[in-house]
């Protein structure tokens, strides 16, 4: 589908809406403007490029389902996508710990190609490994603000007070600091 000026220039919300109106092309515009963001997210997340393509596309899904039904006046739509995609985060770490059998996993450790020195690809793997280590709502927290969302933003995604949100965002930057100093 091409660039279409009509589009381009609307609000999210504008774009959701007109979705929701039966305007595919709407969606197309929208689905741009987010989809590098979110599956970056899903990414350090997850760590595993098949699961964070497969979760992106259930929130994706799930925004299509939900279109209709959105609200402007409860939080953005970026804060609304990104909320969707935590919980999803949520669910799949929820239904692997509880399978009833524990499976070799296959790890995915290549990122996608750069043109990184070695230096700096060895500091971002270990950047990674200190945030797998990281507690979940430390990790997500941590990167929600990455990924630009606000302290205020970044409550309403993860339905919790502000100062939990800057309490998580002090332990999980002192101890990825902790880590990558202990380690150089």
């Amino acid at each position: 589908m091409g660039f279409n000026l009509k589009y381009a220039l609307r609000s999210d919300v504008s774009l959701l809406r007109a979705y929701a109106n039966g305007e595919m092309a709407a969606f197309e515009i929208l689905y741009q403007r987010h989809k590098d963001g979110l599956y970056n997210f899903l990414y350090r997340n997850l760590a595993r490029h098949a699961v964070a393509e497969e979760i992106a596309q259930e929130v994706w899904i799930a925004v299509i389902s939900q279109a209709g039904k959105f609200e402007q006046r409860e939080a953005a739509f970026r804060t609304w996508l990104y909320q969707i995609g935590r919980n999803k985060v949520i669910d799949y770490h929820r239904k692997k710990s509880n399978q009833i059998h524990t499976e070799i996993d296959e790890q995915d450790d290549s990122l996608p190609a750069n043109q990184l020195s070695v230096e700096d690809n060895l500091l971002l793997s270990q950047l990674m490994e200190l945030l797998g280590e990281l507690p979940d709502e430390q990790r997500q927290t941590f990167l929600l603000q990455q990924e630009g969302f606000s302290t205020r933003e970044i409550s309403k995604i993860t339905g919790v007070g502000s100062e939990t949100v800057k309490s998580r965002l002090r332990y999980a930057k002192k101890a990825t600091r902790q880590g990558l100093e202990s380690r150089t």
